[in-house]
């Protein structure tokens, strides 16, 4: 009887614990959940592939701690790309994975991911340019109210070679 009273008391003392876990809505949010942006990226003309784009973002945090901070970004573009397949107009989507460590608003910012091109030139059509996309840049934001990033990249495409860019984002957390 000893032994059923102690399993008891084991398990009511587990409950307790779990009966006491914050829910969801009330834990901590280090940062923002979610951040829409307006991104500005471009390549300056440097590199055997230029391009030139406008993003529509949205940040969605995957995972968090006060000093870190995991984003899934997804979002879409139009652009103007200019390579081997000549001079296209171009929608853009971007799907990346961004990593950050700082404290108090100012973070460095690690980034890998992908666009998908889709780009229409008079002279070849339709082409698909997917590219490979690294990045590392800074980011600064205040919880419900400014989000700003900034970061050097480089586009890649095993055709089309690597070129450096440079990306400019502005936004807020909604």
């Amino acid at each position: 009887m000893r032994i059923l009273y102690s399993l008891l008391l084991i398990f009511w003392a587990c409950s307790l614990q779990a009966q006491y876990e914050p829910p969801e809505h009330s834990r901590l949010n280090y940062h923002p959940r979610r951040v829409f942006s307006v991104e500005l990226v471009s390549t300056f003309n440097v590199g055997p592939s230029q391009s030139s784009f406008m993003y529509f973002n949205t940040q969605y945090s995957l995972w968090q701690r006060p000093l870190q901070q995991l984003n899934l970004q997804t979002g879409v573009g139009l652009g103007f790309m200019q390579n081997n397949y000549g001079k296209m107009v171009a929608m853009s989507v971007p799907l990346r994975l961004l990593y950050a460590y700082g404290r108090q608003g100012h973070f460095i910012e690690a980034g890998l991911g992908a666009n998908l091109n889709l780009g229409y030139s008079l002279a070849d059509g339709g082409n698909l340019v997917p590219v490979a996309l690294p990045s590392l840049g800074y980011r600064y934001q205040i919880p419900q109210a400014v989000f700003f990033h900034a970061y050097l990249g480089l586009q890649y495409h095993p055709k089309l070679g690597a070129s450096p860019l440079i990306g400019i984002a502005v936004g807020y957390d909604y």
